[in-house]
């Protein structure tokens, strides 16, 4: 327990240290956002998962191969997860959401282990929230 202390502690302290209020109103946008997506589409098919990631990458400028990468990462993700095809199209969307989250904070200066720190103390954080 005290592990799952350190851990949030440490995240919260590297985000205050590294963000300023703007960068924080702009993480809490995307977590209203994948928010929204799991709302409007609360049991995707796996052609809807894909469908939103696509378009996702689209509007923000990636390239056709970069998206299709992705896809395929996220896919082999799910089955090295052992993930049943009803499983996949939500741990595709809540992927996307990490990805997005990562990409804010590395485009932010935070270094890996810094992310991985901020990552992992999400994780603990939503499941003390969940077992609430």
């Amino acid at each position: 327990m005290t592990k799952k202390l350190d851990v949030k502690e440490k995240a919260r302290e590297i985000l205050e240290e590294a963000l300023d209020m703007e960068a924080v109103l702009l993480l809490n946008r995307i977590s209203e956002q994948m928010q929204l997506i799991f709302d409007e589409n609360p049991n995707p098919t796996l052609d809807d998962a894909i469908r939103i990631v696509t378009d996702y990458f689209r509007g923000d400028g990636r390239p056709a191969e970069f998206i299709e990468d992705w896809l395929h990462t996220a896919a082999e993700h799910c089955s090295s997860r052992g993930l049943d095809n009803a499983g996949k199209p939500k741990a595709m969307l809540s992927d996307l959401g990490v990805f997005r989250f990562m990409w804010f904070l590395k485009e932010k200066g935070l270094s890996e282990e810094q992310i991985d720190i901020v990552l992992t103390g999400a994780v603990q954080q939503a499941a003390d929230h969940q077992g609430e």
